[in-house]
């Protein structure tokens, strides 16, 4: 085993992933940072950030579960002995333009953001310290009475079942632009189940899973399945208003922030915790505090992903 820390992260090609793995290179000479990408060929911008004897870049998609297992599988190989003391499950879509589903069958925004990740992280427990802090990306549109929801027409998260969200069932909305918003806040509230379902499931001698919720981040690349308008505005106009907007941050501040969980230098106490990127422990809605929707959630993951017939939460 050598003397190296290793970090996992997934979709680090731009803004928050790729802030977060700077600032852990920057901070910590001995840290690692394996990175799962889509297309590993145009990550200019984390070879810049981070040099190379830090960088392992290897091929992820988190929407195809066999991507996933291979993935898993070249992971583990790469560490052999030594163990992850961080990951960072951050890929992530938001679909506007209609329906869209996974190579698996499962509606894209779903599998991206929430089955591939849950899948990524039972393959990889036996390469996971039992001190490694697991952050899944939240986001405070999963809250209808979140502050930034209704004002960008996010409504919160729909749970009718794991079974329905997987198939992207979750919408009140008639056209698909509200379908892909309230897709993506369902997606942000499964996170937030899968946190506190992993929390009460290794208790307080595991790992230590952290739900992070980085804020409005204009300037990303979130806004790339919007129309061209909306697209500019959120690349060009919007960075520089949401200097006035509560709640609202930057890939570069968010990004710190999470760099510092990952590490464990800016840390409440305890698992199952959600966090914003001003580092506060803050709730999450009432709904993602239902254990039964906690343990329905994984039991689905189990079986769709595993074709288990109970829940990984006992």
């Amino acid at each position: 085993m050598d003397s190296a820390t290793y970090y996992l992260f997934t979709g680090s090609s731009s803004g928050l992933g790729l802030e977060a793995a700077r600032q852990l290179a920057q901070t910590d000479p001995t840290s690692i940072i394996i990175v799962g990408a889509r297309e590993t060929a145009s990550l200019e911008s984390l070879r810049q950030a981070v040099p190379a004897a830090q960088l392992h870049v290897m091929t992820l998609d988190t929407s195809s579960l066999a991507s996933v297992r291979s993935f898993a599988n070249e992971t583990a190989e790469l560490l052999g002995t030594n163990t992850l003391a961080g990951i960072a499950l951050n890929a992530g879509v938001q679909i506007v333009s209609g329906d869209r589903y996974s190579v698996d069958g499962f509606e894209l925004t779903f599998a991206t953001n929430v089955l591939g990740h849950i899948a990524l992280f039972r393959l990889m427990q036996p390469s996971i310290s039992a001190s490694a802090i697991i952050v899944s990306t939240a986001s405070g549109t999963h809250d209808k009475d979140h502050k930034l929801a209704k004002p960008y027409k996010f409504f919160g998260g729909y749970f009718p079942s794991a079974a329905q969200v997987a198939a992207g069932d979750v919408s009140t909305g008639a056209d698909k632009s509200q379908l892909g918003r309230d897709r993506y806040a369902s997606s942000k509230l499964c996170n937030i189940l899968f946190t506190y379902a992993m929390a009460r499931r290794f208790g307080e001698d595991g790992p230590r899973f952290i739900a992070y919720d980085p804020g409005l981040m204009p300037g990303t690349e979130l806004a790339r399945d919007q129309p061209a308008a909306l697209r500019f505005a959120w690349k060009n106009v919007l960075p520089t208003a949401a200097k006035l907007i509560d709640g609202a941050s930057t890939a570069k501040r968010s990004g710190a922030m999470l760099a510092q969980l990952l590490a464990g230098r800016h840390l409440p106490n305890g698992t199952g915790l959600h966090v914003e990127f001003t580092g506060q422990q803050i709730r999450s809605s009432q709904m993602s505090y239902d254990e039964r929707l906690q343990d329905a959630l994984m039991a689905w993951v189990g079986t769709a992903a595993f074709g288990e017939a109970q829940s990984v939460v006992q």
